[in-house]
């Protein structure tokens, strides 16, 4: 029989989030930090999936639709929080996850410094190219290494909810090829490199191929936040300072960010 996880038992807890990191999926940990109902005592803990599904009850079908929708919304925003629910329940949010994941699109100068900052940073890194002389063991160590076409590679690349994207190609043709794949799935970021010329060709083509135009907006482009950045090191270390700002506040804080400087 398959073992239930009630929401005041915590029978299995423990084991049931290692697997789900194990799994590499991430996944919304509700814990009560305060209750004036009887029924339901602090240090009680669910976990809440990204369809909104629970493993767990508060004993009430309408407590539990709300904390569906609030893990979801924690989820969506990858932001852990505190909310105050009915009936004078205070819950604590914590999004977990395995390792965030790094795809970076393209092997050039930028992504040297970039892939080594992200590794630094608790980032499991992988680098697409369809150029091996680029995409080679020597110039990213401690990468996984792909090269490959970037839309096959991309076709069979296991994406998760914890993936974050950086498109980094030399040219828009390959970046339009990239984001052809990357938008049909769901991820924390994608960034994307280049000019405004360049930027609005690349959207402008992916139109035509029919993507909308809400999916093109959760692409941030100029990619990275305005420091100033010149050299590869500096372009790569804008780069990681919004995958960093994205991962522990959000990505509204980050388009937040990006507006107050006026870039969206």
């Amino acid at each position: 029989m398959k073992e239930k996880i009630f929401f005041g038992g915590l029978m299995g807890m423990h084991a049931r989030i290692v697997e789900l990191l194990e799994k590499e999926e991430s996944f919304c940990l509700a814990t009560i930090l305060g209750s004036n109902r009887p029924d339901i005592r602090p240090g009680q803990k669910a976990i809440v999936h990204h369809n909104g599904s629970i493993e767990g009850s508060l004993g009430s079908s309408q407590l539990d639709a709300s904390l569906g929708r609030l893990g979801q919304k924690a989820l969506k925003e990858n932001k852990s929080t505190v909310v105050e629910m009915d009936s004078g329940l205070s819950v604590f949010l914590n999004v977990l996850s395995a390792d965030a994941q790094l795809i970076i699109c393209g092997a050039g100068h930028i992504a040297i410094p970039l892939s080594q900052f992200s590794q630094q940073l608790g980032f499991q890194v992988t680098v697409i190219d369809d150029r091996s002389d680029f995409a080679n063991p020597s110039r990213f160590p401690d990468c996984e290494i792909i090269a490959e076409d970037f839309a096959v590679a991309l076709r069979k690349y296991p994406f998760s909810p914890a993936t974050y994207v950086v498109v980094i190609t030399r040219g828009h043709e390959h970046d339009v090829d990239c984001l052809i794949e990357i938008l049909k799935r769901k991820t924390v970021y994608v960034g994307l490199i280049g000019s405004r010329r360049r930027v609005r060709i690349v959207l402008d083509m992916l139109v035509e191929k029919g993507l909308s135009q809400s999916r093109l907006k959760d692409v941030f482009t100029p990619i990275g936040l305005p420091i100033g950045a010149e050299s590869p090191e500096e372009i790569a270390l804008s780069i990681v300072s919004e995958l960093i700002c994205v991962r522990r506040k959000g990505p509204a804080q980050a388009r937040a960010l990006r507006k107050a400087v006026g870039i969206e």
